[in-house]
């Protein structure tokens, strides 16, 4: 995990060992790039780059804590709804929550097909 701060957000300080995939746009409002570091089908640590409102960002810290530990299978199941209902987000920036489930989906196609990733 990358210590330099708890909350999930932001890019890894080192990328070596992790994956990305991002979503959105910053000119529509939201834009989200989740990295992904894993080991055995599970998830080791997780964070968002995002560039959209408070409630996302919340958002996108909350689910990054949540996906920390979590087998791969339960990541693939995360949807917006899901986040936006788990994370409390205001119905107004609902839209953001499939913004960030489409980084999170992206970064997990991008992770070797064993399901390991790399090594923590």
């Amino acid at each position: 995990m990358d210590h330099r701060d708890q909350t999930g957000l932001g890019a890894p300080s080192d990328p070596t060992g992790w994956v990305s995939g991002s979503a959105g746009r910053i000119k529509d409002d939201c834009q989200a790039v989740c990295w992904l570091r894993s080991s055995r089908g599970v998830i080791r640590a997780a964070r968002f780059e995002v560039f959209a409102g408070a409630d996302a960002l919340r958002a996108a810290g909350w689910l990054a804590r949540w996906l920390e530990g979590r087998d791969i299978r339960d990541a693939r199941a995360v949807t917006g709804h899901w986040l936006a209902q788990s994370a409390a987000m205001d119905a107004e920036s609902r839209a953001e929550a499939l913004c960030l489930e489409d980084a999170l989906q992206a970064a997990l196609a991008a992770l070797p097909d064993e399901g390991g990733g790399c090594s923590s």
